[in-house]
């Protein structure tokens, strides 16, 4: 894992939660719903994501526990790079 993903995916989650604050207490692995992600920020997320990392997903692909955890996003991610690479 990148350390400038990570910083990447914190800002993106910074500007998309109800108390960004609360990102300063949460672990890689910590369970991200503690954050009040509900459906409408998580279609932000992945928008923004798919911006930042010049990657897209099929809509069937969409899953929050994909999102679950800051590890999961940035372990999602680089999978959908690599096989966007393949």
């Amino acid at each position: 894992m990148s350390t400038e993903w990570k910083e990447k995916v914190l800002a993106i989650l910074r500007d998309n939660v109800d108390d960004p604050d609360m990102l300063d207490t949460i672990g890689m692995d910590d369970d991200l719903s503690v954050l009040g992600i509900n459906s409408m920020t998580f279609i932000k997320l992945v928008l923004h994501m798919e911006m930042e990392f010049g990657v897209s997903w099929d809509d069937e692909e969409l899953d929050f526990q994909h999102f679950s955890s800051i590890n999961n996003i940035i372990r999602y991610l680089t999978q959908s790079k690599m096989e966007e690479g393949a």
